[in-house]
């Protein structure tokens, strides 16, 4: 009995039924941006496949050829594979036990069947797929002439059928696009490709923290990047020379609001040039013009405060509460700590650090979720931001030097006090050390 032939037709099946499978999912899954790069470097074969992206109209005739080639693939395997593999299988089973010839035949067509189905699934659809997913934009790229040529052979039965398609998804009432189709993404799911990236090692570790951070930007009350105002540095309008002199000396900023009675009526900003320049003809802020300042909300997005920035052309905003008086400052450099982390001076303390026994030390001004990113897990509050507004809610009173509290599963411990509010305390966990590691 001859076996070559079939078995090469059978291979052929099978091996056609891959080639549409892994056309279809390589088109799916090739990444848009190396086949946009690659196009735009001139490779032929890419400008090729880039064509059929971008046309709705060619991305369903390819897709239309690949489901037909499966298709006939898939039939002429189930019908000529069968038949074949119960030939053979009937005589041996006619000898082997004591079937009749009815029995042995329906016997061998079950086991045929389960053969076919068996090498149809593993080699015509699995493997093809797999290695598609895997490597979409060589595959893609690979099969595209093969796909083009047999969109010349089903030409007729491809625009048949994507003709009655699309009078079927009118009749549903929806509309086919037109235009080149692009691929836009939600912001959840650009942090899940950057972190994915992370974890693959496509993006180095603070590239994948600036983006991560980038995405979350955009999330940010002006209430939750600014600095409090009892941490602001001011100057009065009526100060002195030997006050400015001092405040210079004892601050790192640049940039100073000037105010009149208090912090709630801040008139303007000054740069430290501009108070050297004063300072240079002896006089003060007093009738002196001021550099102007928005005045933003602080349930603002921090995309409301740089838009504000931009239109003034500064670099310091004035955030008010609910009442209309001062709640805290943002300036550039808080917007930028937001994206790419915190800057310390050379001679500043940094927000969050550890001692020599291994204790978290944090300031009065670090968000209560970022001390739950540190051990791991998700800490926040709805009323309060920062560790010292947690502080001064949970006590009820000012704090003093010594004082602890718990919330959900840290601990802290009040180190140092400003004004009314904390400046430093040290948070302990109080989960067991695996489970904080897991984020439970």
């Amino acid at each position: 009995m001859n076996v070559v032939v079939p078995v090469l037709i059978i291979a052929g099946l099978v091996l056609l039924n891959g080639l549409f499978v892994a056309a279809e999912f390589a088109f799916v899954g090739a990444p848009r941006a190396s086949i946009e790069r690659r196009a735009a470097a001139g490779d032929r074969r890419v400008l090729r496949l880039r064509r059929i992206l971008r046309d709705p109209r060619s991305q369903d005739r390819y897709l239309a050829v690949a489901q037909i080639g499966i298709t006939i693939a898939s039939l002429g395997l189930g019908m000529y594979g069968e038949e074949v593999a119960a030939g053979w299988l009937e005589v041996p089973l006619e000898r082997i036990g004591a079937l009749g010839t009815v029995a042995a035949h329906a016997l061998a067509s079950v086991v045929a069947v389960a053969i076919m189905t068996y090498i149809h699934i593993v080699a015509g659809e699995m493997v093809p797929k797999s290695v598609a997913l895997q490597r979409a934009e060589s595959t893609a790229v690979l099969v595209n002439p093969f796909m083009r040529a047999m969109l010349v052979v089903f030409y007729p039965l491809v625009v048949t059928l994507n003709g009655i398609g699309n009078l079927i998804l009118r009749a549903l009432g929806v509309e086919r696009q037109r235009g080149s189709v692009e691929q836009y993404h939600t912001a959840e799911e650009l942090r899940l490709i950057v972190r994915e990236s992370l974890e693959g090692g496509k993006i180095g570790g603070e590239a994948g923290h600036v983006l991560q951070e980038l995405l979350d930007f955009g999330d940010l009350t002006a209430g939750e990047v600014m600095v409090p105002r009892v941490h602001i540095v001011g100057i009065p309008l009526d100060a002195g020379r030997d006050e400015i002199v001092e405040l210079l000396v004892s601050s790192p900023h640049t940039r100073y609001p000037v105010y009149r009675e208090d912090l709630d009526d801040i008139v303007g900003m000054m740069h430290v040039k501009d108070v050297l320049g004063l300072l240079a003809r002896g006089g003060g802020p007093d009738g002196t013009p001021l550099r102007p300042v928005p005045y933003v909300p602080e349930t603002a997005d921090v995309d409301v405060v740089l838009a504000a920035m931009r239109r003034e052309r500064t670099q310091l905003a004035v955030i008010l509460d609910e009442h209309g008086g001062t709640a805290g400052l943002v300036s550039i450099e808080d917007l930028f700590e937001e994206v790419v982390g915190e800057i310390e001076e050379e001679t500043e303390r940094p927000p969050v650090w550890t001692d020599h026994e291994g204790r978290l030390h944090v300031s009065g001004t670090v968000r209560v979720e970022e001390v739950g990113e540190h051990f791991d897990i998700q800490l926040e509050h709805e009323d309060v931001d920062t560790v010292s507004g947690l502080v001064l809610m949970l006590l009820d009173r000012p704090p003093v030097v010594g004082d602890v509290v718990v919330y959900e599963h840290v601990a802290l411990q009040v180190l140092a006090v400003e004004g009314h509010g904390v400046a430093e305390c040290v948070v302990t966990s109080l989960l067991p050390e695996s489970e904080g590691e897991d984020g439970e």
